[in-house]
């Protein structure tokens, strides 16, 4: 079974592969509800081929939805990318065991998070990776921008446009 998108959702998918094509890093804001997580499972498919991709969130919620929504889709394609979730928490309290590890892209979820010092200590120690970060809320309440983690910002349409398309209610 393969992922079925939205117009809307193939369009940010392009805009994303197109991006990462010319940057390092991408974030890219959607408005909860619209499918994040089924724009960023077809952009690993697409982008990295055979490839190991980390996916990495806040929340045990997140990284099971994420768990999810791969194994539907893409475990076991052929040059199916080697998808890990993983939680930030984890993964600061165990760089050792993922030392030898080279992911070729790391995806973080809810994204405005990654100002955090766990994620800036994930930037640093693997920069040869491609950064996707998504989120519905590309800013802080501090007013921090992050211009020195995303080299680019793609925007989907407004909450306001996505009821009027009959998308969200």
């Amino acid at each position: 079974m393969s992922i079925r998108l939205y117009d809307y959702q193939r369009e940010m998918r392009d805009s994303i592969l197109g991006a990462l094509e010319k940057h390092n890093s991408v974030m890219c804001q959607m408005p909860t509800g619209t499918g994040k997580t089924h724009v960023l499972a077809s952009v690993v498919s697409n982008y990295a081929k055979g490839k190991l991709v980390w996916v990495v969130a806040h929340r045990k919620e997140l990284i099971e939805q994420i768990e999810t929504t791969w194994n539907t889709f893409y475990k076991g394609k052929r040059n199916a990318p080697e998808v890990r979730a993983l939680s930030i928490q984890w993964l600061a309290r165990n760089w050792d065991a993922v030392a030898d590890a080279r992911p070729s892209m790391i995806v973080v979820d809810e994204a405005h998070h990654a100002l955090a010092e766990t994620y800036q200590e994930l930037f640093v120690r693997y920069p040869d990776a491609k950064k996707l970060g998504m989120t519905a809320t590309p800013y802080r309440l501090s007013g921090k921008g992050f211009t020195n983690l995303f080299d680019v910002l793609l925007q989907a349409k407004s909450i306001p446009e996505f009821v009027m398309s009959g998308r969200l209610s």
